[in-house]
């Protein structure tokens, strides 16, 4: 009983992981899409650098478009960018800030992956492959 325990303690990070200078994208996962045509993509922006990292932007091969989401009020709206404070974090999570993946160029399905480009201020990219899990799985991995 005590094995089961110690090893219950040390899950694997579940999710896409890169890091680049003082940023790191950690958690990264796609929902498994309601709809043939976007997907919603989550992960949690960890800025260790001494001024604030604005993500501007994020490509994927996978999709048309990614629009940077926040809701607020009860309603999804498309945001300009989304700002990481100095030496914080940033989680992009369900109700949230998100991101909308839309126009999506094939059907995803559980356990695919997608590639996601993220767009700094400061010139930097940071590159994410980021796993289709449903939609609960997606939520868990964002809790560890």
């Amino acid at each position: 009983m005590v094995v089961a325990l110690a090893l219950g303690g040390c899950r694997s990070e579940v999710g896409g992981r890169a890091h680049l200078g003082d940023l790191t994208v950690s958690h990264a996962v796609l929902s498994g899409p309601a709809s043939s045509a976007q997907a919603s993509a989550f992960l949690v922006l960890e800025n260790r650098g001494s001024a604030p990292a604005t993500l501007l932007g994020v490509h994927s091969p996978e999709a048309e478009s990614v629009q940077l989401h926040n809701v607020a009020g009860g309603r999804m709206e498309p945001v300009p960018q989304i700002e990481v404070p100095t030496r914080g974090h940033l989680r992009l999570i369900p109700g949230q800030y998100h991101l909308m993946l839309e126009g999506l160029v094939h059907p995803l399905a559980i356990g695919d992956s997608v590639t996601l480009e993220l767009r700094f201020s400061s010139g930097t990219v940071l590159t994410v492959q980021v796993p289709v899990l449903r939609y609960g799985d997606a939520v868990n991995a964002l809790a560890e």
